[in-house]
């Protein structure tokens, strides 16, 4: 009972405070910026996946890198640990910023069968990313080109010339 009735008048006390306690610590709160420990973590993972420049190549401030409508060139591990690769080429027709989770979709027309193929771009899978020719200003004016599954002609014909210039110049090295 003592316990409680000391409780009771330390809390009825008045506490005062010096003004000096006050503004140090209103200083160090606003000294202290508030960081986001996701945004955090993705940067380092980022730092960390990004060994070849893959992140240049996407940016969006990278005039020279993949656009929506690109002509690329993936080059990717078959499975885990194994040195045999496989490569996809296609125009791009989306591209997805997600931080570590930014992925690319391409599409191609293969035995005419149009095919789609989605690339994580972080992916220890992926080899290289290769652009191979970049879209005229003129004729891509969307961030996603879903169109193109219904107008299968229009851009994949110029495809198979470049997969052989590629083929080629693979066989030169």
């Amino acid at each position: 009972m003592n316990f409680f009735k000391s409780l009771t008048t330390r809390l009825q006390q008045p506490t005062t405070v010096n003004a000096f306690q006050l503004s140090t610590r209103s200083a160090s709160t606003t000294t202290k910026p508030k960081q986001n420990v996701m945004e955090l973590i993705t940067a380092q993972q980022i730092q960390k996946a990004n060994h070849d420049g893959r992140s240049e190549l996407f940016s969006r401030k990278n005039a020279e890198g993949v656009r929506p409508g690109s002509v690329v060139l993936v080059e990717t591990f078959n499975g885990p640990g194994e040195k045999t690769t496989s490569t996809f080429m296609g125009v791009c027709i989306a591209i997805r910023r997600k931080g570590i989770d930014t992925s690319f979709t391409l599409r191609n027309i293969v035995m005419r069968v149009g095919v789609e193929q989605r690339f994580s771009l972080y992916s220890p899978l992926v080899k290289n990313v290769k652009v191979l020719q970049k879209p005229s200003e003129l004729r891509i004016r969307r961030a996603k080109l879903f169109y193109l599954r219904d107008q299968p002609g229009k851009t994949f014909n110029s495809l198979q010339s470049l997969w052989k210039q590629e083929q080629l110049e693979k066989q030169q090295k």
